[in-house]
C-alpha cells in the first residue's frame, strides 16, 4: 500500500461550522475549568436525566462539547479528512441530514434504554458528549464506501479502510462491555445507525429522511451506492 498520493482534502462549510463550534465550545469549557466556574458538560452534554427533564436542547449539542485537547485535536482531524471527503461526495444537504439523523438517533435510543433500565444510576445521569460519536459514524460510512482505501491503525499500521473500523468496532465493544465506558456504547449506537442508513439506503424511510424535498418528484431518482471498487466506471455517490 502507498501514502505517497494521500493529501489532505479542503475543509469543507459544514465541517467548518462544526470545527469552529466545537472549538468555540472547548475553549468556554477550558476557561470556566481553569476559574473554577460549572462546567459545560453538564448543561450541554446528553444524559436521560436533561432530556426527560426538558433539556430538549441537549440533543443537537452534546456532540459539540469536547473537554481534552487531544481528544478535540484527534476528532477534529477525522471530521476534517474524513467528513470533507464525504460532504463532497454527498452534497451539503445529504451530509448535513445524515449527521443530524445520526446524532437525534443516537441521543433518542441512548436516553430511552438508560430510561428503561438504568433509571436513578449513574448511567442515566452521567452526560455523553464530544466528536467521537460523530466521529465514528463517519468511519463507518467511509468504510463502506470505499472499503478497500488504505489507513493507518495508530498512525502506524496500514490497513484497508473496512479492516480498519471493524477493529474500531471490536475495540468499543471491548470498552463498552468489560470497562463499563459510558461513552462506548454511544459510539457503538453511532456505528450501528451509520451501517444501517448506509447498508439500507434505498429503504424509502431512509431515502426520504436523507434526499427529500418537497418538489414533484423527479423521474430520475437520485441514490447513494456502495462502491465496491474505486476504479467503477462512473463510480456512484450518493447525489
Amino acid at each position: 500500500m502507498s501514502y505517497s498520493q494521500f493529501h489532505a482534502p479542503p475543509l469543507t462549510k459544514i465541517n467548518k461550522i462544526i470545527l469552529v463550534t466545537a472549538g468555540i465550545c472547548f475553549l468556554v469549557v477550558s476557561i470556566l475549568k481553569a476559574i473554577g466556574a460549572f462546567s459545560l458538560v453538564g448543561l450541554l452534554g446528553l444524559s436521560a436525566n436533561g432530556l426527560f427533564h426538558g433539556h430538549i436542547y441537549q440533543m443537537f449539542t452534546y456532540p459539540f462539547v469536547e473537554v481534552q485537547l487531544m481528544n478535540f485535536i484527534f476528532n477534529g482531524l477525522v471530521v476534517w479528512f474524513i467528513g470533507s471527503e464525504l460532504e463532497g461526495q454527498w452534497g451539503q444537504k445529504i451530509y448535513l441530514r445524515f449527521l443530524l439523523l445520526t446524532v437525534v438517533a443516537v441521543g433518542i435510543i441512548y436516553a430511552v434504554v438508560n430510561l428503561l433500565f438504568f433509571f436513578g444510576t449513574q448511567f442515566y445521569l452521567t452526560p455523553i458528549h464530544g466528536l467521537s460519536g460523530i466521529n465514528f459514524a463517519l468511519l463507518i460510512a467511509y468504510s463502506l464506501l470505499f472499503p478497500d482505501r488504505p489507513m493507518a491503525f495508530m498512525m502506524v499500521f496500514p490497513m484497508k479502510a473496512k479492516t480498519f473500523c471493524w477493529i474500531l468496532a471490536a475495540i468499543e465493544a471491548y470498552l463498552a462491555i468489560f470497562s463499563s465506558f459510558t461513552a462506548s456504547w454511544a459510539h457503538l449506537l453511532a456505528m450501528g445507525i451509520s451501517f444501517v442508513i448506509i447498508h439500507f439506503q434505498n429503504n424509502p424511510l431512509i431515502s426520504k429522511a436523507l434526499n427529500a424535498t418537497w418538489k414533484p418528484r423527479s423521474t430520475k431518482k437520485k441514490h447513494l451506492y456502495v462502491v465496491k471498487d474505486d476504479d467503477q466506471k462512473p463510480p456512484k455517490y450518493w447525489q
